[in-house]
């Protein structure tokens, strides 16, 4: 295990050995490094560590490097994403916090699925859109500590993702979290709309549709795309 390599507790035969192998050598080389031969594999170990106990114990269900639960009339959505551009162990990954909302699939005219992928959440920023104090990416490197950038990356993903989340089991708790205006178009005016909130949701697609007027964007265009039916004012 992890922490069998950090004790050195699996030692016993380099420690004998007569002739010690590269790999002997650099296992000891520091607390909490680990040698690896890619970005992807101490991206991996990160979330090993710190990411996939903190999620089973709120009860996400894990596939690969995504994390996602149902709450109520709501799923909640994490997932770790490798940059295209990493080059050895050199590199940087990015965290995407979403959630899904049955009441936006089904004023879309579609049924939601149990657990939410990332396609299919509604709400869907990097993890800096709602904690400011998060970088807009992660850089990873051969000198990469992999137990304090764990312990980092899950205190920031239990305080400013998880533990509000906790707290959402509906479209209308979501405004509890503050995160609504975290994206600036489409999202609120809908968001709004199925609050009941409809002349605020009128407002919205009215700004909306005057921003983009230059490309051809219009009011009755927009609502319609975003399925959103307002009276003539």
């Amino acid at each position: 295990s992890y922490s069998d390599r950090r004790t050195g507790k699996n030692q016993k035969t380099a420690n004998h050995s007569p002739v010690r192998t590269r790999e002997a050598r650099a296992g000891q080389a520091g607390r909490g490094r680990i040698q690896m031969r890619s970005a992807r594999d101490i991206t991996t170990a990160i979330v090993q560590v710190g990411l996939v106990p903190l999620f089973k114990e709120h009860g996400y269900r894990k596939t690969g490097c995504h994390f996602a639960r149902r709450h109520g009339t709501v799923g909640h959505y994490l997932n770790i994403q490798l940059s295209q551009w990493n080059q050895g162990a050199n590199g940087h990954f990015f965290v995407n916090a979403g959630v899904m909302f049955d009441d936006f699939k089904r004023l879309r005219g579609t049924e939601p699925p149990a657990l939410p992928k990332y396609g299919d959440c509604d709400f869907m920023v990097r993890l800096d859109a709602i904690d400011s104090t998060f970088p807009r990416w992660v850089d990873i490197d051969d000198s990469t500590n992999v137990e304090e950038k764990a312990a980092w990356l899950h205190e920031h993903i239990e305080k400013s993702f998880v533990v509000p989340l906790d707290a959402v089991s509906s479209t209308q708790a979501f405004a509890k979290t503050g995160w609504v205006n975290a994206i600036p178009w489409d999202f609120p005016a809908v968001f709004q709309y199925l609050l009941g909130e409809i002349e605020e949701s009128r407002r919205l697609v009215g700004v909306q549709a005057e921003r983009f007027a230059d490309r051809g964007c219009t009011f009755e265009a927009l609502a319609e795309s975003l399925h959103l039916r307002f009276k003539p004012a």
